[in-house]
Order: structure tokens, then C-alpha cells, then sequence
């Protein structure tokens, strides 16, 4: 009996090849036929998945998001005292791991690609402001936000710090070192809460 194919496997594994290529070659070296080439694929299988480079570049930056929210979704669900949880939503933000370090670095690079596009960025889609979002709401809740903190200041200023970090990490990866992320996250945290979450101990 014939292997039925998953559709959207298949889909996810050239998109994921996309990352790959993207992130060795840039936006301009990541055409269709070097996509397929990475998948593994003909460059006929590529294109009944993806008409045009277009859709396969917006298909896998919508994976990045997806991912991206999954991944903080199980962070969020786990079963911890609040600002452990919320640190350990800020780390998974990260490149810690392979997996993540592709996703995080795409998601990097088809940040920056919207402004060589002349296309307006919307943060508002991007997964991890919408993560940022979730963790100063669960802050407010929790009664852990300063008096005198200003709500959207502070908002855009997590996310600047964890693009920053991440960008960094993409830069210096020997710097990338769990210990040494956790204490800047925790350092910002302290000047933004009125509880501290830690000592940083440089």
C-alpha cells in the first residue's frame, strides 16, 4: 500500500529548509531551486506545495510565528511559581537550542527583510511582542508591575532587550550562555517589578 503523504509535513519540512538556506545565504542566495535542492525535492514536488518564492517565504515566516507561540504556550502552562514562569517564557525567546536558533534567527531575518520588501512592519503580528504582551499582562495581574511603570514603555522596552539579546546571540554565539541571559533578563526584570526576581551575582 502507498505511504499517504502529509501535506503539511511536507510543507513545514520546506519551510524549514527555507530557514536553513535563508540563514546560510541570505534572502538573495534563497531561491526556489536551492530551497528544493535543501528539501530535498524536485524542483516540480517544491513548486505543487508553493506557486511562487513569495508564498513560501510568507509561509515560513508564518511558521516561525507559530511556532514561536506554540513553544510559549506550553511554557506558560507549566506548573511553577509566576516569576519563575516568567523568565522561563523571556529564555524560551532565545536561541538555547538548535531547534530555536533557527527559528529565532529567521524569524530575525524576515524582520528586517519586510524593510528591504518597502513593506510596513506590524508588530503586532510578530509572535514574540504578542508573547511580550502576555507576560506584562500576567505582571499587571499578579500585582508585580512598579506603581509609577508605564505600561507600554515597559512593553516595548522588553521586547527591544529580547530582539537585542537574540540578535546578539546570532553576532557573539560564544556568548550565548544560559546562565549569562537568565541574569540580564532577571536584571531588567528587577528594575521593572517591585518584587525582585533574583540577585544577578555578575
Amino acid at each position: 500500500m502507498p505511504k499517504l503523504t502529509n501535506h503539511e509535513e511536507v510543507k513545514q519540512s520546506i519551510a524549514e529548509a527555507a530557514w536553513r538556506v535563508i540563514l546560510e545565504h541570505g534572502m538573495e542566495g534563497a531561491s526556489v531551486r536551492t530551497i528544493a535542492k535543501e528539501a530535498d525535492l524536485s524542483l516540480g514536488a517544491l513548486r505543487y506545495y508553493f506557486k511562487t518564492q513569495d508564498e513560501l517565504v510568507a509561509y515560513s515566516r508564518e511558521l516561525v510565528y507559530k511556532r514561536t507561540a506554540e513553544r510559549m504556550g506550553r511554557v506558560f502552562k507549566l506548573d511553577m511559581p509566576p516569576k519563575d514562569k516568567i523568565v522561563q517564557v523571556l529564555l524560551n525567546l532565545l536561541p538555547s537550542s538548535e531547534e530555536k536558533r533557527l527559528e529565532v534567527e529567521a524569524r530575525l531575518v524576515f524582520k528586517v527583510y519586510t524593510r528591504h520588501k518597502g513593506e510596513k512592519f506590524d508588530a503586532q503580528q510578530d509572535s514574540v511582542y504578542i508573547a511580550i504582551k502576555e507576560v506584562m499582562s500576567y505582571l499587571v495581574l499578579l500585582n508585580l508591575l512598579k506603581k509609577d511603570a508605564d505600561l507600554h514603555l515597559e512593553t516595548e522596552r522588553l521586547y527591544c532587550l529580547m530582539d537585542g539579546l537574540a540578535l546578539d546571540a546570532m553576532i557573539r554565539p560564544e556568548l550565548l550562555e544560559a546562565n549569562r541571559m537568565k541574569r540580564i533578563i532577571i536584571y531588567h526584570l528587577n528594575s521593572s517589578c517591585s518584587e525582585k526576581f533574583g540577585n544577578v551575582g555578575w
